[in-house]
This record gives structure tokens, sequence and C-alpha cells, in this order.
């Protein structure tokens, strides 16, 4: 078992005690961040901590930690560890008593890392939508909140229907993002990606990929979809996935070319890093 650091030291994982009052056990109080590890450096750290400081604003906590001293404990697990490529975890719950009423500001971090790979080529995959249940449009949404269930039943509803993933849906119907991604289309050359005030995650990924070619932020529905010549989605840890089959009432096959570019620009940060 690895190294972990919880709550201002480092200790081994097997020494970890969540007691039975944490919050974010009792009343999903909390938030998560996951970071990739590339050749032994966090990917794309300033924007993970952009988004860790806008969750402790969203969720009234209190944040001790600078971007450099968060930096610093992720390195200190990363040499530890002896992590050359995976991931970063970390968990932050408000600490303190109460039920509903919080009665601190204070948090508790936890903060594991785990070995994986660098950014590879993504295999196409299918995705279907799930209706049943749909995010909100606040901005709760566009954190990594510990409270995921639409996206856990939207995983349950694509596996149990043989689709690798599913799209999620926002109050107002429209098609926000997947179970763990964001969520691109291209039309005729260009590229579109729904806003934040969609209610999509504020993806790190996201981010990167806005920085790198020109996107329309626009409200998708499902004739966008539809008429969609590529659709591809994004995240941290897999960076750019395309996507080959959608079913909506009737299944579409998608061209994947330039997701596949895309990827590749990622691919070769392994090296530049």
């Amino acid at each position: 078992m690895g190294e972990v650091f919880y709550n201002s030291e480092f200790i081994n994982e097997e020494e970890i005690v969540i007691k039975i009052s944490n919050r974010a056990f009792n009343y999903g109080d909390g938030f998560f961040e996951t970071i990739k590890i590339i050749n032994t450096k966090p990917f794309n750290f300033s924007a993970h901590y952009v988004r860790f400081s806008f969750a402790c604003k969203v969720l009234k906590l209190k944040n001790n930690e600078t971007e450099r001293s968060l930096l610093t404990l992720i390195n200190t697990l990363i040499e530890k560890n002896k992590i050359v490529n995976g991931s970063a975890k970390i968990h932050v719950t408000r600490s303190g008593e109460g039920k509903y009423f919080p009665l601190s500001d204070s948090v508790e971090i936890l903060i594991s890392i785990h070995k994986g790979s660098g950014f590879v080529k993504n295999t196409p995959i299918s995705l279907c939508v799930f209706s049943d249940e749909q995010k909100t449009k606040g901005k709760v949404s566009n954190i990594k909140s510990v409270n995921a269930l639409v996206s856990v039943l939207g995983a349950i509803h694509a596996k149990e229907n043989g689709f690798d993933n599913a799209i999620l849906k926002n109050t107002d119907g429209n098609f926000i993002e997947t179970t763990n991604s964001n969520l691109f289309i291209i039309k005729q050359g260009i590229m579109y990606t729904p806003p934040l005030t969609e209610g999509c995650l504020d993806g790190t990924m996201r981010k990167w990929v806005l920085e790198q070619v020109n996107i329309i932020e626009k409200s998708l529905n499902s004739l966008d979809i539809k008429e969609a010549d590529e659709v591809f989605i994004t995240n941290a840890i897999s960076g750019i996935t395309p996507v080959e089959v959608v079913f909506i009432e009737t299944t579409k096959i998608y061209k994947t070319n330039f997701t596949q570019q895309l990827q590749e620009k990622l691919i070769s940060l392994n090296l530049d890093l």
C-alpha cells in the first residue's frame, strides 16, 4: 500500500481512519479533483487549482491551500510513491459538527496517488442518452461534487443497454455532457460545446481543448447531435475520446478524424513534459 496525505501528515494508506460522522459520507458535503500525472508531473495543474478554489467558494469552505502548497503536496506524494505516470485524487470534506447546517467551514483533505499510463490513443466509443434524471444548471453542477448520482445512474443505464457511456441532460432537456466527460461536436467544420451555464462540469480538459482550437459555446439538443459530423468527449485522465456511435431513436455512425488528431497532440506531450 502507498503513502497518502491526510489532514496535515503523510501516512500509509492502511492507517487512514474515516469517522462515521464524516460529512461527505453523511451529507455529500465535499468535492474532489482528479489530476493526470505525466512523467512525474501533474498535467494542467493550474486549471485544476482554479476549479479547486472555485469549489471551495461554491461550497463555502475555507481554502488554506495556495496553488504552490497544493502542488508541493502532490509532488511529495509522487516522489514517495515513485510514480512516473498515473493520477492524483484530492478529496475535500467539510470538517466539524452539524447536520444539514454545518458548524464549520474548515476542511479535511485526503490526497492519494495511483499508478497509470500517459495519454494513449483511445478506442472510439458508443453513447446512448440518459433521460430518467437531469442535472441542474447551478454552480454545484460545474464542480466535482461528491454527490454524483446522476452520473452513476447514467453509467448504469448505459451498461444495461450495451453502450460505453451515456449523454446527460439538464433540466431544460439540453444535452450537456456524459457521465464522466465533457461533450463536443463538429458540424460543417465548426466545433461546439455547451457553456458552463448549461450545468456541465467545468472540465480541465475541456478548458485545454478550448485553448487549442476555436470553439463556439452553445446549447446542444438531440438535433445538433444527429446533424454532427463528429462527436467527442474529454476528461482529465483519458484526454480526448472519439465517439463512433450515438443512439438517439436511431443509430448514427460518426467520423473520428479530427478527434484522433487532437488526442495525438496530447500524446506528444508525454515526451515533452
